[in-house]
């Protein structure tokens, strides 16, 4: 009588952790998959954002040849390091400055600064988003494992 009672206790025991290990898997997934798709979603901008670069630092220095720019015209912008990024991107700042925005021919270049921008603030956002999941449980258990790492931020003063 009492084995059958232990053997029915062990086997509900059984049950319990099975059941949450299934639990364990299932999370898992909607964790994995919530953070995969957090990532996707800062490489889109990103990719977008490095576009808008390089689509601003060929209007302004063929439009203008402009100094700031030039060391920057025959580089690859995605495969810099975030510090030359943050330096081109003062560059682009000191060189539209120059720019007499009220001549019709700049429009095209105004309006494709005004599109970096929004951009930067946008890819920002996603990154501030983005890195305060690898930060949290228990996004910060599975973010080693997947090898994501945090992105750095363009904006000053965040």
């Amino acid at each position: 009588m009492f084995l059958s009672v232990t053997g029915n206790a062990l086997f509900e025991v059984l049950l319990l952790l099975l059941v949450l290990v299934i639990l364990l898997i299932i999370g898992s997934f909607f964790i994995i998959r919530d953070l995969r798709m957090e990532m996707k979603q800062v490489y889109k901008i990103r990719s977008r954002f490095h576009i808008e670069i390089r689509k601003i630092v060929n209007l302004i220095y063929n439009v203008h040849s402009s100094k700031h720019l030039e060391p920057f015209t025959k580089v690859v912008i995605k495969n810099l390091p975030h510090e030359e990024k943050k330096i081109l991107l003062k560059n682009i700042d000191k060189a539209f400055a120059e720019i007499d925005q009220t001549i019709p021919e700049n429009k095209y270049i105004i309006e494709t600064y005004e599109n970096l921008q929004k951009l930067r603030r946008e890819r920002d956002a996603k990154v501030l988003v983005y890195n305060q999941k690898l930060l949290t449980f228990p996004f910060s258990l599975y973010a080693p494992i997947l090898k994501m790492t945090k992105y750095e931020l363009y904006t000053d003063n965040i």
